[in-house]
């Protein structure tokens, strides 16, 4: 069983405003308006105390934060000013690891030079550009603002003034060869000094425009064998320029897994304030585990419930089972597995779905791991689904 000494405790900070909303998402993201910087501080902040106030409530032990994440939305796009103050209010009230890793994701189209480094002066040391297409037609596809030379200059600059570089790409879409895929990744990969890439194959979601689209017969998917192998290639270009794929869609060189994401699959303590943020505790007060706590979505509705004192919209606090669900839906992800100890019912791994999965060679225990074999973590939603629902 999961114990709560000395666990992992990061920190994410959701900034809800792009530029544009892009057709495939569904993130928690909003058109860019004019914002108040001291009422975002304000805001930011109470949230920050009460967690803090959580924390003791609660009796989480942790030795300081480990990793910071500003995500969107698009945080390249928040004022200096508010995440200098993050950083500071954070660092007083739950301290720094010496080798924190402090994230940002950028856009190319909103990326300037002269803030890449002003974001390094405060702080930040790891950049994620999402940059998600290497051509001008599949980025024109996707509804992206940015050409591929925006991508490439702002790349370019990003590992000339960071030491931890990552990229996000979209791929294995309708209408996308393999041959031009696998050369524009060949070409990007050799250019430029990358620690860190999440590819992502593109998934139709509810709530975005694709979804709307694909409902009216406007838009087409990619066949699933045809996906498969652009996964496999992937795979095999990325294994030749030394990254490491150590979760289903993330890829890293040695010693640069994303912390913060790590923390989310491994089911760690994190933090979650902002619009849409969520965050998750383990409490050590008697009979309560598993706490999440739930952010407004809106931007104005956070603003407006957090601008005196925080509010969360939900505190849930899991069953046994619940928890296990989650841990396991998170932690299998990872090409390492999942510490069976951390699974508070064990029911599911007693099931016969379990067993069934364990026969079949696709799932493996060993060391105290669960894990899934390599070669079926292309199919890892539906075993996922299966383990749990069957």
């Amino acid at each position: 069983m999961i114990t709560n000494e000395n666990k992992l405790l990061s920190l994410y900070i959701h900034w809800p405003y792009c530029e544009s909303k892009c057709p495939y998402c569904d993130f928690n993201s909003h058109v860019n308006e004019i914002c108040d910087p001291k009422q975002w501080i304000k805001s930011y902040t109470n949230q920050l105390l009460d967690m803090n106030e959580q924390l003791l409530k609660h009796n989480v032990s942790f030795n300081n934060l480990n990793a910071i994440f500003f995500g969107g939305g698009t945080p390249s796009l928040m004022p200096l000013e508010i995440i200098d103050s993050i950083l500071r209010t954070a660092s007083n009230l739950f301290g720094f690891k010496e080798n924190i890793e402090i994230s940002l994701e950028a856009n190319p189209s909103s990326y300037e030079k002269k803030k890449f480094k002003d974001l390094e002066e405060l702080g930040i040391n790891r950049i994620s550009i999402g940059v998600q297409s290497l051509n001008d037609e599949n980025l024109k596809f996707l509804g992206r603002r940015h050409s591929s030379l925006d991508a490439q200059l702002a790349v370019e600059h990003a590992v000339n003034t960071f030491n931890n570089v990552s990229v996000d790409l979209i791929y294995a879409f309708y209408g996308q060869k393999l041959l031009h895929w696998t050369n524009e990744l060949e070409i990007f990969l050799k250019h430029y000094d990358l620690q860190h890439l999440s590819l992502y194959q593109l998934t139709i979601e509810k709530g975005t425009r694709f979804y709307t689209d694909y409902k009216k017969g406007l838009l087409n998917v990619i066949d699933n064998d045809y996906a498969a192998d652009f996964y496999e290639k992937t795979n095999e270009i990325l294994k030749g320029h030394n990254f490491l794929k150590y979760e289903v869609s993330n890829y890293a060189k040695k010693g640069f897994d994303c912390k913060h994401n790590k923390n989310y699959w491994k089911s760690e303590n994190w933090i979650g304030i902002g619009p849409g943020a969520y965050g998750r505790l383990w409490s050590s007060k008697q009979n309560i585990k598993r706490i999440e706590y739930q952010n407004y979505k809106n931007p104005k509705t956070w603003l407006s419930n957090n601008i005196n004192r925080s509010e969360f919209e939900n505190i849930n606090f899991f069953s046994n089972v619940t928890s296990d669900i989650d841990t396991l839906t998170m932690g299998l992800r990872l090409y390492e597995g999942i510490e069976s100890f951390k699974l508070f019912d064990q029911s599911i791994i007693k099931s016969n779905a379990f067993t069934e999965l364990q026969n079949k060679k696709i799932l493996k225990v060993k060391n105290g791991m669960l894990k899934v074999e390599e070669n079926y973590m292309i199919k890892l939603d539906s075993i996922i689904d299966f383990l749990i629902n069957s």
